[in-house]
């Protein structure tokens, strides 16, 4: 300036005349963000936690709520029973019949399915007693038989794991039981015993649906007692069932959708977290220090936000996770990108459309490389190459350390760990090294996700 001079500082620094230096300004101290506030030098950025169902609004700094972009058709069906309700495998039906005279067993209802393996219903005394249990394995009818302490096991018929409605029935007649579908015969399987046990003057017999009373290990033949499947129009012993239906009517959860097609419905609440090891054996069968993450999705979102893979470790931090996100943190403009993520940084970004399809995620990562990709187009790695090697670098450490795999959300991690919290919304199957995960077989899965159904879109009229 004329006879004089000013400094000047960039945008986020104010002059400091003492030190005749530029300071940053925290402007958290300013209570700019409406929830969490991070620093950074000359900037700053704002989080919400999406775990609560909301996300950054168009400001950037206050939070709005996770609203869904595609209705997906999750009316549900008074009528019918949920069997899948429970994700312990414990029963969602429990009954006692009591009969002064021996009675025969009779059970018909109608039902649908997508899942290749579960239990339907238990009858019997208990696990020491005379008992039947009708189940699918390999998307066909198996029945459990256990009579005077001996045990079979009888698999028949066609293929039921298709989704359309059938009819089932299990009928005791002359010493034998028969099992129909669709009135006709596909088992006919002799025994000799009752399945009512004579105590306290009266025949008495148990009855479960959708699981056992028992350990699933002391079946005869063990297998996983999770069925996501529907029943409806049930008959058990000839008996008038109006407090089933009416607690069926009050309750929504035990409900099932009014319509459903295969693949996982995440609600927008939970998550499904699986043991996996991703390191590599060698040919001796010891661990080499290689590993690999190889991941696929099938997804159909309702929502633009929402985590659809996420590796965490033991300390809570998110070394890898791949996430839909509405806006850009370093630009801060809003528009809709697929994410994968280190920790808190964004190691690829890819613009793109989710509420619109089906579309198919793809990551890889190992040692040295990371790759995304969205309906086949690559997306670019934005890190300098000595930056991402010291991301891999991270991402190497965790992996060797053992991690824990998050489908569709994250357990409570710092909001700031890493750029996106919330739950997913819509249908997905996913793949980890080309094999597809059974949500039924998951150590830990929110009870709201179902593990082989998924609603329809909405038709727009």
């Amino acid at each position: 300036m004329p006879s004089t001079y000013t400094c000047l500082c960039e945008d986020g620094f104010k002059y400091e005349e003492s030190t005749k230096s530029c300071q940053d300004i925290n402007e958290c101290d300013e209570k700019r963000c409406e929830q969490t506030c991070v620093n950074t030098p000359g900037s700053y950025s704002c989080h919400c936690d999406g775990r609560g169902g909301v996300k950054l609004s168009h400001d950037m700094s206050t939070c709005e709520d996770i609203i869904p972009c595609v209705p997906f058709a999750t009316e549900k069906s008074i009528k019918s029973l949920y069997l899948g309700r429970m994700f312990s495998g414990t029963p969602v039906i429990r009954l006692r019949f009591k009969r002064k005279q021996p009675t025969k067993l009779v059970a018909e209802f109608d039902f649908r399915t997508f899942d290749p393996e579960g239990v339907l219903f238990f009858a019997g005394g208990h696990q020491d007693s005379s008992w039947i249990v009708l189940a699918v394995r390999n998307g066909k009818l198996e029945l459990q038989l256990k009579y005077n302490g001996i045990g079979r096991v009888t698999s028949s018929g066609p293929i039921i794991n298709h989704g359309f409605w059938q009819t089932i029935s299990v009928e005791e007649l002359d010493r034998n039981l028969v099992l129909k579908v669709n009135k006709d015969a596909v088992m006919k399987i002799a025994v000799a015993g009752d399945l009512f046990i004579f105590d306290k003057g009266l025949y008495q017999l148990n009855l479960t649906v959708g699981g056992i009373p028992f350990k699933s290990s002391d079946l005869i033949q063990p297998m996983n007692p999770r069925m996501d499947g529907c029943m409806r129009s049930w008959n058990w012993l000839n008996g008038e069932d109006t407090s089933i239906q009416e607690t069926v009517q009050r309750t929504e959860k035990m409900q099932c959708f009014l319509v459903a097609g295969r693949g996982s419905y995440y609600p927008g609440r939970g998550y499904a977290l699986f043991f996996i090891d991703y390191m590599n054996f060698s040919n001796e069968e010891q661990y080499e220090s290689n590993w690999s993450v190889e991941v696929s999705a099938e997804i159909n979102p309702a929502t633009d936000t929402g985590v659809l893979f996420a590796l965490v470790s033991e300390d809570k931090e998110v070394p890898l996770s791949v996430a839909l996100v509405d806006y850009h943190s370093s630009v801060k403009v809003k528009r809709q990108f697929i994410i994968l993520s280190v920790k808190n940084t964004v190691v690829c970004r890819l613009e793109v459309n989710v509420c619109d399809k089906d579309h198919l995620v793809e990551i890889s990562a190992s040692k040295d490389h990371m790759q995304l990709s969205f309906d086949g187009t690559l997306g670019e790695v934005e890190l300098s190459e000595s930056a991402l090697q010291t991301i891999l670098s991270t991402l190497n450490d965790h992996i060797q350390q053992g991690v824990h795999t998050y489908i569709g959300g994250l357990p409570e991690v710092e909001v700031t760990h890493t750029p996106v919290t919330a739950f997913y919304h819509g249908c997905m199957n996913i793949k980890i090294k080309q094999e597809t995960l059974d949500l039924d077989e998951a150590v830990h899965k929110h009870n709201d996700i179902t593990s082989h159904s998924c609603p329809p879109i909405k038709s727009v009229k």
